[in-house]
């Protein structure tokens, strides 16, 4: 049920004097009334003959190129009673900091925040003309769990190229950037190379699980529950903030029926998390896999399945046309006959991550209608109760 005290933020904000646009939201579970937020400035241009100074300020960008940093913090709504409009709050982190991620200002220093999941996740990039790295910040301790999850990856050496470690610490990873270019970005990959590059890449992802070598007894299994309860929580936290929330429960609830019917005989070496931005080509080096460190076992099913569902969220938000995403649909359609994956199993894995991104993006504003879109798509009106 919406919640009237549920409020999604707008675009921009203001805080410190200056305009502010929420790139990405996330909810904090049983209070409506706020969320964690990354944010990036709004301000023009500065103007030719500004100082160096001047010039990093809230909308600093990157010396090598126009992305601008990302600031975390908090949005929160005070409701009054009789009040026409709530008020928006938006309490920024100061700039490079995070109070649950205290290796971030040190390793902030010379290069650009472009990714903070305030409290839990960071990346700063790092460029010159010689060098480009990334360095990924973690609350104290958080080091391990991704080097283990990098350890588990090794699945997928060798028909992907994979991130370098160079450093880490109690807290951070460093690594050495990949060379190719992200197939998330249709524009910057001619129609031929676009179909070459899935075709390679999905051909890596076959021979990954095909002959996945020794995984350490440590690896977590990624079945039908776990798949379950990630869409489940995504629903409730979603509840709040959308009409129609009885009907996309119901939606919800069949598809992880359907998830659960799905015979787990055979369990393959998985991304778990992947995503057409996870993936780097070049016409040169061939295929790479990035962000692996949740690698586990799971249902063939899944990562294909969530490929499928990102081609189809690509072309409902206009990110791709249609002959595109045709042309990954069949790629992904053939990678899945040639492996044995059921086409019940491929649509249950897909369902289930459609309607997870119906609810992840409801909290970005510049996709928040997109969301709903493919929200209205989805839901089937013969589940009213």
């Amino acid at each position: 049920m919406l919640d009237p005290a549920a409020s999604l933020p707008s675009r921009p904000l203001w805080a410190e004097d200056a305009r502010w646009s929420v790139e990405r939201a996330w909810p904090v579970p049983g209070r409506p009334q706020v969320l964690t937020v990354e944010v990036t400035a709004l301000e023009d241009p500065e103007p030719a003959g500004s100082s160096a100074a001047e010039a990093s300020g809230p909308a600093a960008s990157s010396p090598g190129g126009s992305r601008r940093a990302r600031r975390a913090g908090y949005f929160r709504v005070e409701h009054h009673g009789g009040a026409a409009r709530h008020r928006e709050h938006l309490e920024l982190f100061p700039p490079n900091t995070d109070p649950a991620l205290p290796a971030l200002q040190q390793a902030a220093r010379g290069g650009l925040v472009i990714a903070h999941e305030p409290g839990l996740r960071a990346v700063v990039r790092h460029r010159d003309e010689a060098n480009e790295t990334y360095t990924v910040v973690l609350p104290a301790g958080g080091a391990s769990d991704l080097l283990a999850g990098m350890r588990r990856a090794q699945a997928f050496s060798g028909p992907f190229r994979l991130p370098r470690l160079i450093s880490h610490g109690d807290s951070t990873a460093t690594f050495q950037a990949l060379t190719g270019v992200s197939l998330h970005r249709p524009h910057r990959i001619g129609a031929q190379a676009w179909e070459t590059a899935w075709e390679q890449s999905l051909d890596a992802w076959s021979t990954a699980i095909q002959h996945p070598g020794e995984l350490p007894a440590s690896t977590p299994v990624h079945g039908a529950a776990t798949e379950i309860r990630r869409l489940q929580r995504w629903e409730a936290l979603v509840r709040p903030y959308i009409v129609g929330s009885e009907l996309f429960q119901r939606n919800v609830r069949t598809a992880c029926e359907a998830l659960a019917s799905i015979p787990e005989r055979r369990m393959v070496p998985a991304h778990r998390q992947l995503r057409d931005e996870d993936l780097l080509y070049s016409p040169e080096v061939g295929p790479a896999l990035v962000k692996v460190s949740s690698a586990g076992w799971a249902h063939p099913a899944l990562d294909l399945g969530g490929l499928r569902a990102c081609a189809k969220w690509n072309e409902l938000r206009g990110l791709w046309d249609a002959p595109r995403r045709a042309v990954v649909f069949r790629l992904i359609n053939d990678a899945a006959y040639r492996n044995g994956v059921a086409a019940d199993a491929l649509e249950a894995y897909e369902r289930a991550a459609l309607l997870r991104l119906s609810a992840q993006f409801t909290f970005s504003p510049n996709l928040a209608d997109a969301a709903e879109s493919l929200r209205a798509s989805l839901l089937q009106p013969e589940l009213r109760g």
